[in-house]
């Protein structure tokens, strides 16, 4: 009876030893595997963000006041005024007018 018990708990752990092994392999390729997903996830992000960067380097470069002053005073004939206009000032009416008329436009 010795006999028989000793090959079935060999059987057991040969068993128990190929299950264990089977896991090991199958998590070593499954880590490789999201590592690999992993790099080339980081790559397509790096390669959107420098188009990102290129695009809001070309939007800076559109709306620069120098190129929109030059195309405004080349295309459009308008001129720059000798001094700065910090404020603008209008009468407690016209305030009052632009109020009514805006009230009327959208409902308020």
């Amino acid at each position: 009876m010795k006999q028989g018990s000793s090959i079935k708990n060999f059987i057991v752990l040969i068993v128990t030893a190929a299950v264990i092994l089977f896991i090991y392999v199958a998590s070593v390729t499954e880590i490789k595997r999201m590592n690999k997903e992993k790099i080339i996830k980081k790559d397509l992000l790096n390669e959107k963000m420098n188009r990102l960067e290129a695009k809001i380097v070309d939007f800076q470069k559109l709306t620069s006041e120098e190129r929109i002053v030059k195309y405004a005073q080349d295309s459009l004939g308008l001129i720059r005024p000798t001094e700065n206009l910090d404020s603008i000032i209008i009468s407690k009416d016209q305030a009052d007018q632009i109020e009514k008329m805006l009230k009327e436009k959208y409902d308020y």
